[in-house]
């Protein structure tokens, strides 16, 4: 069932939208779940940038993705999201791109992500996004100690104009299973 989990929800999301040579951004590394996924669906020929402040947890990727030959087509970079207009070829265009906001896990909330560099990143990637393009983000309960992150990004994500970008929000209303929020450009 991909209802009961946000991240399954979010992959089944970026499903839709990613094709094998796509160019893709999981801008939130961490163990590397997501950039796992999204290398696999733009297979040897596309290239998936990750962002990452952690170097445990861009290794601890890097050794995933070798251990599940997806290596070749992964660009890691030890640096936050907020740099990731710095970070890419000026001309490049991005099909895809994944947050999962919070912390790098549930026992520790030392490293987390923010309201304003998630907002500038997330604002970086639309001016590379393709027609077309989606932009995801994960909120897990179990890695979000408030609510406020998410608060402010709604906030943001409200003043996009509707002719260039459809913002939905998917939310459990009988438990808190998590969110997900989903820009797509068109």
């Amino acid at each position: 069932m991909i209802l009961d989990h946000p991240t399954k929800f979010a992959h089944f999301l970026l499903d839709q939208a990613i094709r094998p040579g796509d160019v893709v951004i999981d801008a939130t590394v961490g163990h590397g779940d997501d950039t796992l996924f999204l290398a696999e669906r733009v297979a040897d020929f596309g290239q998936v940038y990750g962002f990452e402040i952690q170097k445990e947890a861009i290794e601890t990727c890097a050794d995933r993705l070798t251990k599940a030959n997806q290596a070749n087509q992964v660009t890691l970079l030890n640096q936050g999201h907020e740099r990731i207009i710095t970070a890419l070829p000026p001309e490049l265009k991005v099909q895809a791109a994944i947050f999962s906001l919070g912390a790098l896990s549930p026992d520790s909330f030392e490293h987390v992500t923010l309201p304003n560099t998630t907002i500038s990143a997330y604002h970086q990637i639309l001016s590379r996004l393709s027609r077309g393009g989606l932009l995801v983000f994960v909120v897990d309960p179990r890695f979000n100690e408030t609510q406020e992150e998410i608060n402010y990004l709604i906030a943001d994500l409200s003043r996009l104009e509707p002719t260039n970008y459809q913002v939905t929000h998917y939310k459990a209303i009988n438990a808190d299973q998590g969110q997900v929020l989903a820009i797509e450009k068109i």
